[in-house]
């Protein structure tokens, strides 16, 4: 028999409240920036974890140190969680299994580090997965789903500087509980990823030692096969060493869901926007200041079907906003910063559904964080919240783990 958590688990945990959270830790492998004050950077990263291991030790160090926050952000979705996972349980043969199946067979050692993580957090392997199947599970359900607040995106890429400028939007029941890990694997790149509570990391912005950063931005597609889960795929591509590697994982031909990457390289030079389908997947090579939210943008890509009510009440709303913000920018491109760029994330017009979200009574989407990477130094400036807070530390891996 399946062991579950029931209701009255989660109401058992609702008041206990968050471990004590970490101030950002520039040991273990980071370093804090040069001349960088101590304070206010400090009050305002992410509790943190450094941890090395096999894939199982890994998701079960994960699982251990942050179990609470899991419990909680269940907790606090456990409407809309109990319907994801009971949608999955009544017919674990199509619902479940055949995703485990495709997992265990092109990357079985991100299903050993869900089973740590499992382990870690003492939730039920089935339960977890149901979270990671998220995506697919609700492009199966026929209900109507709950929206997903999504992301925006700007990367400048002109020959001297690549910068990748993103607003990780999610529910504002995880506002206080998204961590910070970093990841080392013996034989593949250490990584520095902000991650969501109970989900693989890699849906977060990352970095690895092997020169890449990566964000995504959750697509709205209406197709969804038995396959590679996407949130297997964006914990994948943490481990990829050049861009050749990354794209191959991201277009990855049994991959089961939407998805959208945007991948820089400090090596090669370059950032590709990277959007992919059940039915095709297009790479662009950025040239110049390059706007992404959370839609179909090329044009191979237009005739694949998407949520329309999504796409305009909330991808289009940033959209618009951004593509003009992106125009003005456009006329002192060679002086624009990675500060321009966030300012530029900042704006509120289009409220609730502006590029710097905050929720209200009816809306739950919030920027739960807000990043500017430089892709050739190699570098992470990571905002708590909102990034018109201006709340930030800064984040560097250290050189000596490059691989």
């Amino acid at each position: 028999m399946t062991t579950t958590i029931s209701r009255r688990t989660f109401l058992g945990t609702a008041g206990a409240g968050l471990a004590a959270t970490l101030l950002p830790t520039f040991g273990c492998g980071l370093r804090r920036e040069p001349g960088m004050a101590v304070q206010p950077e400090f009050e305002h990263g992410f509790p943190y974890l450094d941890v090395a291991g096999t894939p199982y030790e890994i998701g079960k160090a994960i699982g251990k140190r942050f179990g609470l926050n899991i419990l909680q952000g269940l907790e606090r979705r456990k409407d809309w969680y109990f319907e994801i996972r009971s949608f999955m349980q009544q017919d674990l043969a199509n619902r479940f299994e055949p995703f485990l199946a495709a997992g265990r067979r092109y990357f079985p050692e991100i299903v050993e580090e869900l089973r740590g993580l499992a382990d870690g957090s003492k939730v039920d392997f089935k339960d977890l997965m149901a979270l990671n199947l998220k995506a697919e599970l609700s492009a199966m359900m026929a209900a109507k789903k709950e929206e997903t607040p999504g992301c925006s995106t700007l990367s400048l890429a002109d020959g001297k500087r690549l910068l990748i400028a993103h607003n990780e939007d999610g529910h504002r029941a995880y506002s206080d509980l998204m961590f910070l890990v970093r990841v080392s694997q013996p034989g593949k790149p250490t990584f520095l990823c902000l991650t969501y509570p109970g989900i693989l990391c890699g849906n977060g912005p990352a970095m690895n030692s092997a020169g890449l950063i990566v964000t995504t931005n959750y697509i709205s597609g209406l197709s969804v096969r038995p396959g590679v889960p996407r949130y297997f795929v964006s914990r994948a591509v943490l481990d990829a060493g050049n861009l050749k590697q990354a794209v191959e994982i991201v277009t990855h031909p049994e991959r089961a869901f939407s998805f959208h990457f945007n991948i820089g390289s400090k090596s090669e030079q370059k950032i590709l926007s990277v959007e992919t389908s059940v039915e095709k997947s297009e790479t662009y090579e950025v040239r110049g200041l390059y706007l992404h939210t959370n839609h179909l943008l090329l044009e191979s890509m237009q005739a694949t079907p998407q949520d329309k009510a999504y796409v305009e009440t909330s991808s289009m709303s940033r959209y618009r906003v951004l593509t003009k913000l992106v125009d003005e920018q456009n006329n002192q491109l060679k002086n624009t910063t990675g500060e321009d760029l966030t300012k530029m994330l900042t704006a509120h017009e289009n409220s609730p559904y502006s590029p710097c979200r905050h929720p209200t009574a009816e809306v739950a989407g919030t920027t739960l964080a807000s990043t500017v990477f430089d892709v050739l130094a190699g570098s992470l400036r990571l905002y708590r919240g909102n990034p018109c807070k201006n709340r930030y530390s800064q984040y560097r891996l250290n050189p000596k783990l490059q691989t």
